[in-house]
């Protein structure tokens, strides 16, 4: 008995030697495939978005998330990403189609996931749930023999999504970005690779995988991500996505920014959660930000927000902006010899100069006079320094009493 017989055809295993990269497919298969546009695509629930996901390709469609490819969702914490990606699975799983979800930081919610599937109040909606393959993968190499060297039970054929939470934290657990010595030695001695030399294998290695996967199984790779703080000299501290390697970019063909602001509504501004688009179908963006769409999240999935886009997002530059001068600021300059501060206007406010305003600071002080001929003047008395003085007498007294002559 074979390994086949036993454990099932590897249809994704890229190490055994084929003479095809992609599996083949009859032309009645595609010509059917071709014309069931709404099974090419993954709906975000948003309309706007999807409609934007989709501007760029001719086929058209519904819109959403484009099978065969990898997508990249990232944002600071707590702008929806988790919910974006329960929205993706919900709306899978409500067209019959499998989904598997892998954790790599927190344990995705079940119940919040069953909400979401039983908000259309379809029959057998929560059923449904029965196509959803859980997986929780607590390191980097768990998630790479899971995803890069797939088997048939782990991925099913009937799976049309994948979607990947804080990939990023398995990356910086297993290669943190530390600063290390040159010629940095292990320990039996040997100089090998650098810890960003062998981070940015791994990750070239792992785009990999998730792009022959979602290629050979034709479904959506969508992975979130969290964020980094980067300092930048023209521009102070930015948010950028934790992995921003070249070669990561690369292996995505979308790339979609969450992010939250304030917009004004009638009378009162509140908070709103903004999906943007910076790649799409391998291209970058021109701006920071393309197509902003605004949602709020609610107990049975994102529910779109109308608001004013007409004005696009402020593109940060880099070039420093160049320094006024001090003529065009209209500043004041403190002390200067123009300012009059309406002393002038008010002269009857000004508090009247006290009598003998200089030299009272040595009667508070004590000063004693240079010589026997100097006075001090207060209040036009005259005070002699002399009557103060003790007068010395010629002959003075020893502690005893006695009498001591003078010399």
């Amino acid at each position: 008995m074979d390994y086949a017989a036993i454990h099932g055809r590897d249809v994704s295993s890229f190490d055994l030697p084929s003479t095809h990269r992609l599996p083949t497919v009859s032309a009645a298969q595609a010509l059917q495939e071709f014309q069931d546009k709404e099974r090419n695509s993954v709906s975000t629930g948003l309309a706007t978005l999807d409609a934007l996901l989709v501007s760029g390709l001719d086929d058209g469609g519904p819109g959403g998330i484009q099978k065969g490819h990898v997508t990249e969702i990232w944002g600071p914490p707590g702008v929806g990403k988790t919910a974006l990606g329960i929205q993706l699975a919900a709306n899978c799983l409500r067209d019959g189609r499998g989904v598997v979800w892998v954790d790599g930081f927190h344990r995705v919610s079940s119940e919040r996931l069953r909400a979401v599937v039983g908000a259309a109040g379809e029959d057998g909606a929560v059923d449904r749930l029965d196509a959803f393959a859980h997986y929780a993968c607590p390191s980097l190499p768990h998630l790479i023999a899971l995803l890069c060297r797939p088997t048939a039970s782990c991925v099913p054929q009937t799976v049309s999504l994948v979607v990947v939470d804080s990939l990023s934290a398995l990356v910086n657990h297993a290669y943190p970005k530390t600063p290390e010595p040159r010629g940095a030695a292990d320990a039996k001695g040997k100089k090998g690779p650098s810890v960003s030399a062998r981070r940015l294998q791994v990750l070239q290695y792992v785009i990999g995988g998730f792009q022959k996967l979602a290629a050979t199984r034709d479904l959506a790779i969508v992975v979130l991500s969290q964020c980094a703080t980067k300092m930048q000299a023209e521009r102070g501290a930015t948010i950028i996505p934790a992995i921003n390697t070249g070669v990561w970019e690369q292996g995505f063909s979308t790339r979609l920014v969450l992010f939250r602001d304030w917009i004004q509504d009638a009378s009162e501004s509140r908070s709103v959660h903004f999906v943007g688009i910076q790649k799409l179908n391998g291209k970058a963006s021109a701006a920071t930000v393309d197509g902003a769409c605004a949602f709020n999240i609610g107990p049975s999935g994102l529910v779109s927000v109308d608001c004013d886009s007409s004005e696009r997002s402020q593109v940060l530059t880099a070039t420093p902006a160049p320094k006024r001068k001090l003529g065009d600021t209209n500043f004041e300059i403190a002390d200067s010899d123009d300012e009059e501060y309406g002393w002038e206007e008010d002269e009857d406010a000004v508090p009247v100069m006290p009598s003998q305003w200089q030299g009272s600071e040595d009667i508070l002080l004590g000063r004693l006079p240079d010589s026997d001929e100097e006075t001090l003047h207060v209040d036009d008395d005259l005070i002699d320094t002399r009557d103060n003085e003790k007068p010395e007498s010629d002959d003075k007294e020893s502690n005893d009493g006695n009498p001591v002559e003078s010399e």
